[in-house]
C-alpha cells in the first residue's frame, strides 16, 4: 500500500490558486467520517506517486497524527497540459465490499507478429479491502493470431472473493492478421459515411 503525506487544505484558495502556488487539492471521503475532508498535497509529490499507481490503488494517507486507509477512486486532469488536477479518495472499511477498477495492461506486446486489438482496458469489480488490486498484466509471449481473451477468462473472474461488474462476454484482446486489421478499419470508416447523422432530430 502506498503512503501519502497529506496537508489540510487552505479553503481560502480555489483550486487554481493552489495550483500556482504547488499543490494539488484532493478530497478524502466515506461513510464513515461525519464530513469529506479537504487535503492538499504538494504537486511534486502526487506526479511521483502517480507514475507508479492509478485509481484502484490503495492508499494510506496520513494526515496530522491520523491515519486514513483509503481507495484513490478518481483522478481529473487539466485539459491541454494534462497535470494533475484533483484527487479523490474513499475510506476503506473493513469487512465491507467497495467498487473499484484495475487497468488491464498487455505486456510482451512487441513479440506478436500480427495485430493485437484491445478492447478492454479498465475491470470494475466489488471487493473487499484485502482483495482489492489495480493493475492486471496479461503476457501476451506465446499468444498466437486468432487468439481471443473474454472477461470471464481471466484468472480474477475465477475468484469467488471477486464480483466482476464489467460484462463476462467482453473481449479484453483478440489477435488478428495485419490485413485484417486494416480491412476492419476501413469498413468502419465506409459505415461511418454511409450513416450520417440528422441535424434535425
Amino acid at each position: 500500500m502506498a503512503i501519502l503525506n497529506a496537508e489540510k487544505r487552505n479553503e481560502s484558495l480555489k483550486g487554481k490558486q493552489l495550483r500556482k502556488q504547488g499543490f494539488i487539492p484532493a478530497v478524502i471521503y466515506g461513510k464513515d467520517l461525519e464530513e469529506s475532508l479537504m487535503i492538499q498535497f504538494p504537486q511534486n509529490e502526487i506526479k511521483r506517486f502517480l507514475k507508479t499507481n492509478t485509481t484502484g490503488s490503495k492508499v494510506e494517507l496520513d494526515l496530522g497524527d491520523k491515519k486514513y486507509k483509503t481507495l484513490l477512486k478518481d483522478i481529473t486532469y487539466v485539459p491541454v497540459v494534462n497535470e494533475p488536477e484533483h484527487l479523490s479518495f474513499q475510506t476503506l472499511i473493513s469487512g465491507e465490499k467497495i467498487t473499484s477498477t484495475a487497468q488491464i495492461i498487455l505486456i510482451n506486446k512487441e513479440k506478436i507478429a500480427d495485430t493485437i486489438l484491445q478492447s478492454v482496458h479498465e475491470l470494475s469489480y466489488r471487493a473487499f479491502p484485502a482483495d482489492l488490486f489495480d493493475k492486471i498484466e496479461i503476457d501476451m509471449e506465446g499468444k498466437e493470431t486468432g487468439d481471443i481473451l473474454r472477461v470471464s477468462d481471466l484468472e480474477v473472474a475465477q475468484n469467488e472473493a471477486i464480483e466482476i461488474k464489467t460484462s463476462p462476454d467482453s473481449i479484453v484482446f483478440s489477435i488478428v492478421t495485419r490485413s485484417k486489421a486494416s480491412d476492419d478499419d476501413q469498413g468502419k470508416g465506409e459505415e461511418e459515411i454511409e450513416a450520417p447523422v440528422n441535424e434535425a432530430e
